[in-house]
């Protein structure tokens, strides 16, 4: 019996991880395509939709169970912090058009998600749980390594640039 209990609280960990997953990808994927509507970069816009599709698409393949409201938002705070940049600075763009000061938190929100989501697929035991997670990874590495020099700020104004004669 002591491994039925052990089984079932691994599934409802599992749960709560994928529920946290799940809420990450939906403001995830409403930030990028909110932002893909206010750049001006071609190149940063079509990434921005690419990053919304991965996590919409991302979201619909996760389990029924981790869609539900009913499990409890206590999953990792880490997540729960990558959560609350994508829901903080949709909500900014909503008064406001996007500033460089986001894009350059967002190189670093993006390698932040990377590790927790490196973290979860050690953490998981369900091979399911684990491919989804492994891919959702895997493509927000590929689009993240892609994005990351567009983010670049680069020199703006009167600034002394050193040549050689």
């Amino acid at each position: 019996m002591e491994y039925a209990g052990s089984a079932k609280s691994e599934q409802w960990a599992e749960e709560r991880i994928l529920t946290g997953v799940y809420s990450v990808c939906v403001a995830a994927q409403r930030f990028f395509q909110q932002a893909a509507q206010q750049v001006a970069d071609g190149n940063l816009r079509y990434k921005f939709l690419e990053l919304s599709n991965l996590h919409g698409a991302t979201a619909q393949q996760l389990p029924v169970a981790a869609k539900q409201e009913a499990i409890p938002q206590d999953y990792s705070s880490e997540l729960a912090a990558v959560q609350f940049w994508y829901l903080h600075q949709q909500a900014a763009l909503h008064n406001q058009p996007m500033a460089q000061s986001m894009l350059t938190e967002l190189a670093g929100l993006l390698q932040q998600q990377l590790h927790v989501l490196k973290q979860l697929i050690r953490a998981v035991h369900s091979r399911t749980t684990k491919v989804t997670l492994a891919h959702l990874s895997a493509a927000l590495q590929m689009a993240s390594d892609q994005l990351q020099p567009l983010l670049k700020v680069l020199p703006v104004g009167r600034q002394n640039l050193q040549t050689k004669n």
